[in-house]
């Protein structure tokens, strides 16, 4: 199904999801008011579902913690690259961080770092 979907035209899926559509509504407009119930309750059901299971999907992982898994790139959990540069400290930024919020525009001046001491090296 993907692979069809993946191969057929701009214009071909349009004509696609415009007979889909109408499918769906022609099904919607001959279905009573009890099958309009169940449908509804059914998609409210599914929905709840699926909400639960985003909410809960970490629950408790910090005392199971699996190093093999791969958790930044969760799409719950990935925030995007810090690609950004400051031009006043060069401090690594994410793409849409507050400008200003590490040396508030270049008005904060940090003094150099000193090298650590020798265990730490």
């Amino acid at each position: 199904m993907a692979a069809t979907r993946a191969a057929e035209s701009l214009e071909g899926g349009q004509d696609r999801r415009e007979e889909d559509r109408a499918r769906h509504a022609a099904s919607r407009a001959a279905e009573d008011s009890i099958q309009r119930r169940t449908r509804s309750e059914d998609q409210r059901r599914r929905q709840a579902a699926s909400r639960a299971a985003q909410r809960t999907f970490m629950e408790g992982e910090a005392f199971r913690y699996d190093p093999a898994n791969n958790y930044d790139s969760h799409p719950q959990l990935y925030i995007g690259q810090i690609s950004d540069v400051c031009p006043y400290c060069n401090a690594l930024k994410w793409h849409a961080e507050t400008r200003g919020m590490c040396c508030s525009g270049g008005k904060v001046k940090l003094p150099e770092l000193q090298p650590p001491p020798e265990p730490l090296k």
